[in-house]
């Protein structure tokens, strides 16, 4: 019988070996073609992977310090104070499991000895410690969640700061160097600062309890057991290394096609009414689909890493650490029994037991941070990328300040020999001269890429000017009316005095009466009863016909009334018996008109004519007075 036995045991651990050999060798398959599978990715796309590959280097960790000290302005700020109390938090803790075990080891000692009062006693301190240790390990998850929002409130305030600001972001969507930064600042920043906090007590409180129980068994065993835990654990780090890839790269990769997919959903709704114009909703589920496909294929082999990670923690962290727990726990108890007796052996076995299941515990911890690290990597080098890419834009800011686009304190915008190239290098308009005064409207034609917008473009600083020289007041002066009208969220009150922030109190209603007058010289008085007033908040781009966007435009330049009022077709979507009501609305208001327009009609709200060629050209006529 006890030979069956042994067969068995025989038997079923050759099983279990070949399970786990067959498990390595298909990781290691599954490995390799996920390296082979990127490397083709890399040959078919180009520098987008590239981009995504998230590298252990120094530009990682720098990227992340940097980070960091957004995190902790400084030493004495509300975050690191939080993070002090987290500290102490953890310490405690600490303490107390070393005080439980020491409990338990006298609660054993008690049972060998049968004494019964000593039992209950033990008993009852084992209950009033376990008061304590739940306030405490509240206290740590209330803690890191409170670190958690100071980090995202940091972070977040930073990159709204550094993103909305000026033309930054039209030129960092121009430039196309970062993937979805909308996404980046809103679901990166939170995963980051999520991992990020709860990374801070995953490495503090192992750290602590490594320390800690490790002098306290060395005191009663030596350093043997306690170096040979370490050991084990150092092993196990090393073939952990060698078997899984790079996770941090597959996050950062995974959340860069997710916010591909909410990207497409996201322009769908923008654009529903063409797409559905078009009949393209065939089309559009094709793409969806073809990127969900992408998105879940890369979760699946995540899913995968994590499975298999998960395996080789069990097998050689859970259940490992148990058994070289009681390796260390009976070399330590057969160096003292000699010294002892049985219910001094028990006391000894029982505490030393658990402070080595929970030394391993706490060094198999530290050695199964990848995963965390891994994602934080990954949140770290999007969020980095987005810092760097702006960062460059600030210094192309301050190179562009002294360009030769000159501001001055004038009422004259001069254009002299200007060279206007596209982003892809092709001259549009050559040796353009052009002087705009107050009181002279002037309308622009041409066809289509011939530079009519990109004059515009330039005169604003959204292009550089690749010759020659422009001399224009200061921005504040000038006012753009576009096509397309943007509204923004907030009241009918603040989409018509955009970009203008609302002011309270008696200033407001004193502009509410210039505003209802500008609306009903318009034409949107009926927008106003129907809606419910200037503070009625609605989503304006879908409210709103494309006719009424434009008329808000022409409210917005009354309204703020510059020297200059530049218009790019804003008049397009409105009936041809309302546009002159417009034109006159603003040259009653006194403001200078530059218009870009196909329409022959406007020609009569206007002084000069000037007509591009689309091959650099152009010629300058005066507008007979009918």
């Amino acid at each position: 019988m006890e030979c069956r036995l042994t067969s068995l045991k025989v038997y079923t651990f050759a099983g279990v070996l070949v399970v786990l050999l067959q498990a390595l060798c298909q990781w290691l398959y599954v490995r390799r073609g996920a390296c082979v599978g990127s490397r083709r990715h890399v040959q078919k796309v180009g520098p987008r992977l590239a981009r995504g590959t998230v590298r252990l280097d120094c530009v990682l960790f720098w990227r992340i310090i940097k980070l960091l000290r957004i995190c902790f302005p400084s030493a004495l700020s509300l975050e690191s104070t939080v993070v002090a109390l987290l500290t102490a938090l953890l310490f405690a803790r600490t303490r107390l499991t070393l005080t439980l075990a020491g409990i338990a080891g006298v609660t054993s000692e008690a049972l060998v000895r049968r004494d019964t009062r000593r039992l209950l006693f033990s008993i009852a301190d084992f209950a009033a410690y376990a008061i304590p240790t739940t306030v405490i390990s509240v206290g740590i998850g209330y803690t890191t969640s409170l670190l958690e929002r100071r980090f995202r409130d940091k972070v977040q305030q930073f990159f709204h700061e550094n993103y909305l600001r000026g033309r930054r972001v039209h030129d960092l969507a121009a430039m196309g160097s970062v993937d979805n930064p909308s996404h980046r600042i809103t679901s990166d920043v939170q995963s980051f600062c999520c991992e990020i906090a709860s990374l801070l007590p995953s490495v503090l409180k192992p750290l602590m309890e490594v320390v800690i129980f490790s002098s306290t068994l060395m005191r009663s065993g030596g350093f043997g057991a306690p170096f040979s835990v370490i050991s084990y654990y150092v092993l196990v780090a090393l073939i952990f290394r060698a078997l899984l890839p790079n996770f941090a790269t597959l996050v950062a990769t995974s959340r860069e096609k997710e916010a591909s997919l909410r990207m497409l959903h996201a322009q769908l709704v923008l654009h529903a009414e063409e797409v559905a114009f078009y009949r393209g909703a065939n089309v559009e589920r094709r793409y969806a689909d073809r990127l969900l496909r992408s998105f879940l294929s890369l979760e699946r082999h995540i899913k995968r890493v994590k499975w298999w990670t998960s395996v080789l923690h069990g097998l050689f962290v859970e259940y490992g650490s148990t058994c070289v727990a009681l390796i260390a726990c009976v070399i330590t108890v057969r160096q003292k029994r000699g010294l002892l007796d049985a219910a001094g052996l028990t006391q000894l076995s029982m505490r030393n037991l658990q402070l080595y299941i929970s030394l391993s515990k706490s060094v198999a911890k530290l050695f199964s941070l990848h995963l965390k690290v891994g994602a934080v990597c990954g949140s770290a080098h999007r969020l980095g990328e987005l810092r760097d890419a702006l960062q460059h834009l600030e210094c192309v800011e301050k190179k562009s300040a002294l360009s030769v686009v000159e501001v001055l304190d004038s009422d004259v915008i001069t254009f002299n020999n200007a060279l206007v190239c596209s982003p892809a290098d092709k001259a549009v308009l050559v040796d353009f001269s052009l002087t705009l005064t107050p009181g002279h409207n002037v309308l622009i034609k041409g066809g289509n890429g011939s530079g009519k917008t990109s004059l515009l473009r330039v005169l604003c600083g959204l292009w550089p000017l690749h010759g020659g020289s422009i001399r224009r007041p200061p921005l504040s002066r000038l006012l753009l009316l576009t096509q397309r009208t943007y509204l923004s969220s907030g009241t009918l009150r603040s989409q018509l005095i955009y970009p203008e922030i609302e002011q309270d109190g008696e200033a407001r209603f004193r502009n509410d009466e210039t505003l209802l007058k500008l609306v009903e010289c318009v034409g949107l008085r009926g927008i106003v009863e129907r809606e419910g007033g200037l503070d009625s908040q609605r989503a304006w781009g879908e409210v709103l016909s494309g006719g009424e966007k434009q008329r808000v435009a022409v409210v917005r330049a009354l309204y703020h009334r510059p020297i200059f009022v530049f218009i790019d077709e804003c008049t397009s979507a409105v009936s041809q018996d309302t546009e002159p009501v417009l034109y006159g609305a603003l040259r009653d208001a006194g403001v200078t008109l530059v218009t870009i327009s196909h329409r022959e009609s406007l020609k009569v709200y206007h002084d000069s004519l000037i007509t591009l060629d689309g091959f650099g050209g152009s010629s300058v006529y005066a507008v007979p007075e009918v």
